[in-house]
């Protein structure tokens, strides 16, 4: 999820860079509708839940006053790019022979990259990531400001965790799953983690719910990217344990983690702590096994160039 956006922040400094490289290079306004047109493309191609879905939205003056505004927006945006390509010629008396054709298209191109970069049908994916990143920070600032505060906070995750805690050992993955979807625009990944660690250490012997909740909650990429230095997809293996089902949770939760998130290879297990786990395996746990390791394996130059 993180690389994904990455490419998507690096487009949308193509998508900038355009109407600058084209007020350096001297060209006239006429390039200006030019480069709002693939402004609003951008914003349709990318955040298409925004606009009107059928000629009926279309139909309410609010969807217009809403594409007013957004025109207004999308030519202030462009003029200032302009603007500053040109202030910069004119200060430095530079002024590169720049094709007119390569600004358009580097915006254009950033329009490509955006959409390849973050699917059709992923966007809520994205408002999730968003929403689960801004409670790690608020959650770092108040535990540095107040370190009570934090306490509160754990105390409400555990709370918040419970209704999870009391679903039985055969409730569905897909159900579990949701219950820690719905807790994430509320409680930070580091504290929900904490909490679920807690429990562990004092469940003897741990229920399934709680040892699958780790596993997928520890294997998310927020997670990771909250909990950085603690290894807890590390974590996730150890809590799977002999148990077969949980150890190809793990392998396939842990591929689908390094899949969106190369830089979390660093975190996950070693290659002698998955080879030991799937020698301990069976079936398609070692078969699921087998392939994280694979793919461990082809990601390993990949983090040493990284460092």
């Amino acid at each position: 999820m993180i690389y994904r956006l990455r490419i998507v922040q690096g487009a949308t400094g193509l998508l900038y860079i355009g109407p600058l490289l084209a007020g350096l290079g001297g060209a006239g306004l006429a390039v200006v509708p030019v480069f709002v047109a693939i402004f609003l493309l951008w914003l349709i191609v990318l955040r298409p839940q925004d606009w009107p879905g059928n000629l009926i939205d279309w139909q309410r003056p609010d969807a217009w006053f809403a594409l007013v505004v957004r025109v207004i927006v999308q030519i202030v945006l462009v003029l200032v790019c302009f603007g500053i390509g040109r202030g910069f010629a004119g200060v430095t008396d530079l002024m590169p022979d720049i094709p007119a054709w390569l600004p358009v298209a580097l915006s254009i191109g950033a329009v490509a990259l955006g959409r390849l970069a973050w699917p059709v049908g992923q966007d809520g994916a994205m408002e999730l990531f968003l929403d689960q990143a801004l409670a790690s920070i608020h959650a770092l600032d108040a535990s540095m400001i107040d370190p009570v505060a934090r306490a509160d906070r754990r105390m409400m995750a555990d709370r918040m965790l419970q209704p999870l805690m009391d679903l039985p050992d055969t409730t569905a993955i897909e159900t579990i799953s949701a219950h820690l979807t719905a807790l994430a625009p509320h409680v930070a990944p580091d504290d929900l983690f904490d909490c679920l660690q807690a429990r562990l250490q004092g469940a003897d012997p741990a229920p399934g719910v709680l040892r699958r909740a780790i596993i997928l909650h520890a294997t998310s990429p927020q997670t990771v990217e909250a909990c950085a230095g603690r290894a807890v997809p590390v974590v996730a293996l150890r809590v799977a344990g002999r148990d077969s089902a949980l150890l190809r949770l793990f392998a396939e939760r842990c591929r689908d983690l390094l899949d969106q998130h190369v830089d979390a290879w660093g975190e996950c297990p070693n290659q002698a702590a998955l080879e030991a786990a799937r020698r301990g395996a069976d079936g398609p746990a070692a078969e699921a096994l087998a392939r994280l390791i694979a793919m461990n394996r082809s990601l390993a130059p990949l983090a040493a160039e990284g460092t």
